[in-house]
């Protein structure tokens, strides 16, 4: 977590303020702005850590698409979660 609600998101590229998040009975800021751009940083250091295979390029290149959807938000829920678990 961020220790400085008046910090960028951590995703690198994001200008947004991070998100609230309930612990207990704080509300602290989070590290990313959103869901999705936390979801991003996860499958990008996923993807990184992967065996290089032959689907590599296309996963490199889907990651790079999305990072431009998220850079181009004009809020931080324009794109909700990426991953559900």
């Amino acid at each position: 977590m961020s220790a400085d609600p008046n910090d960028a998101c951590a995703r690198d590229g994001c200008t947004f303020f991070p998100m609230l998040v309930p612990v207990g009975d704080w509300i602290l800021p989070a590290a990313h702005c959103s869901h999705a751009c936390a979801d991003y940083v996860w499958l990008e250091r996923t993807l990184a850590a992967a065996p290089r295979t032959n689907a590599t390029p296309d996963a490199l290149e889907a990651m790079e698409e999305l990072r431009q959807l998220l850079d181009e938000r004009q809020a931080p829920t324009d794109v909700g979660p990426l991953v559900e678990f």
